[in-house]
């Protein structure tokens, strides 16, 4: 057994270890294109972009559905295809995310003393090009996308997916970390898994975590690093 708290973490990518500038991503890819930013365009794709997500997580519409219709009224008024658009639009999210306050200082103590993996819903393009991007993607084993494997969280499933491919015999050594309280830790509790809170905003959200942090240095504590 592990001489730390935990044998093995799971994070969650969006908000936990990286910010993610959809907004600014929208505005760079909108002046690639040549199109003036105007409220009602960026008002109309985002309540576009908003009923597709609500659609595809309760599983009426697939991936490249959504990636393709929410950019159809942009590609009116530019003649672009949807799919270059989304193309564009998902590049500009991985030239301009970055990871947040403390991350890389974190995961450099972590790296070597304990496995670390990540669990994301999400697009295979952005959550692997920001990884890349930044010199992480050898750093975390198995990175599960939810694009890729057909599951998001909270679905039991992809949880047990990831264990399935971790050297570990008890759920509950395993320690998912992530900021949404019902994709990351009610779907990582109700698979067994040990969980952490990553709460930077001091919210009054009702959840109830094995550990709760507001700073992701906290995190070193959390497994029993103190040197």
């Amino acid at each position: 057994m592990s001489r730390y708290a935990y044998d093995w973490i799971l994070f969650d990518l969006d908000e936990t270890l990286f910010d993610f500038p959809g907004h600014e991503a929208l505005l760079a890819m909108l002046t690639q294109v040549g199109l003036e930013p105007h409220a009602t365009v960026l008002a109309e794709y985002k309540q576009t972009n908003h009923t597709l997500w609500e659609r595809f997580n309760a599983g009426q519409i697939d991936a490249h559905h959504l990636q393709h219709e929410r950019f159809v009224g942009i590609g009116q008024l530019t003649g672009h295809h949807p799919l270059e658009l989304n193309r564009l639009y998902l590049e500009a999210i991985i030239a301009l995310s970055r990871p947040l306050d403390g991350v890389m200082e974190t995961l450099g103590r972590l790296r070597g003393r304990i496995g670390m993996g990540i669990i994301t819903n999400g697009f295979s393009l952005p959550q692997r090009g920001r990884l890349q991007r930044h010199q992480l993607d050898t750093w975390f084993n198995p990175v599960l996308v939810s694009d890729e494997v057909g599951l998001s969280k909270p679905h039991g499933g992809i949880f047990e997916l990831a264990l399935s491919q971790l050297p570990v015999s008890e759920p509950r050594r395993v320690l998912m970390v992530g900021d949404n309280p019902l994709a990351d830790i009610a779907g990582a509790a109700e698979a067994g898994l040990s969980t952490c809170w990553y709460d930077p905003g001091f919210s009054d959200t009702v959840c109830h975590p094995t550990h709760h942090i507001h700073h992701i240095s906290q995190l070193l504590d959390v497994i029993g690093i103190d040197e």
